[in-house]
């Protein structure tokens, strides 16, 4: 039985933190020791599963990530490539995403893991609601992860916690069409393109909302809010502000259609999925 583990991920819009949170309680139901869970929104909590890593003998790391683009989010990866090479270390991958598609932000994650040295045991993609569709009736994704998705990850981390599996297999994670494929990978490793932003300086109080929500700290008051490059366009900022004083360049109801045609055209199953 795995002795230690160590949780680490990001969640601008909480399904990714509830995920790690049912993995963190499963993994300590078989007995495994204090699974630590951190945000790596958190300067604090990025410190202690860094210091945890390179304090515990073989722990098996856990790294989770929303998906947005068919990928996982650069916070993540920054710390995945910021992560000492492994001595015999084990890790897993987990991945939340809103119906669209899951993309490649599985396999993405798990090779920077294996390029660290670490060996990937398993991995999961959780349906939850979709992010950029909080003024919608019926946002795609509504209701989850709901209790049956819980299950199912629970099941898949007391069984990493067994310890007894063979590494995976990162062809396993290679699920999607291979033009689909092809077109994800030719901007693997291109800059992240923001979407603009524009303040309404008549509604900004400039009361620092935005900023203390904005789970990269990439926005800072002067005396409004003004956007840094580590802005990844989760939308917080947006959805969070008091007086609707933000918006972006392209309408919310315009990006939600574009999402419910992406369903209709990948109509992705299972919706969550574990290996």
């Amino acid at each position: 039985m795995m002795k230690n583990a160590i949780l680490a991920y990001l969640s601008p819009n909480r399904s990714t933190r509830h995920v790690a949170l049912v993995i963190q309680k499963a993994l300590a139901d078989t007995g495994t020791a204090a699974p630590l869970a951190g945000d790596l929104s958190r300067d604090a909590d990025r410190l202690a599963v860094l210091e945890a890593i390179q304090g515990e003998e073989n722990p098996l790391l856990i790294i989770g990530s929303p998906v947005y683009r068919d990928l996982a989010v650069p916070p993540v990866m920054r710390f995945i490539d910021g992560l000492p090479p492994a001595k015999g270390g084990r890790a897993a991958v987990f991945a939340t995403w809103g119906g669209a598609n899951s993309g490649l932000a599985l396999w993405q994650m798990a090779g920077a893991l294996n390029a660290k040295g670490y060996a990937v045991m398993g991995a999961a993609k959780v349906l939850g609601v979709h992010s950029m569709m909080w003024t919608e009736a019926a946002p795609v994704g509504a209701g989850r992860p709901n209790a049956e998705d819980d299950a199912q990850v629970a099941a898949w981390a007391r069984k990493l916690a067994a310890a007894n599996g063979q590494p995976l297999s990162l062809e396993a994670l290679r699920y999607q069409g291979e033009d689909f494929e092809k077109s994800v990978l030719e901007r693997i490793d291109a800059p992240w393109a923001i979407i603009p932003k524009s303040i309404d300086p008549e509604a900004c109080t400039a009361c620092g909302t935005c900023a203390s929500v904005c789970p990269v700290e990439a926005i800072a008051m002067d005396p409004g809010p003004v956007f840094g490059a580590a802005c990844f366009d989760c939308f917080n900022c947006i959805r969070e502000c008091p007086e609707e004083a933000i918006s972006p360049a392209m309408p919310l109801a315009k990006i939600g259609a574009k999402i419910r045609e992406r369903v209709a055209a990948f109509d992705e199953q299972p919706p969550t999925q574990v290996w």
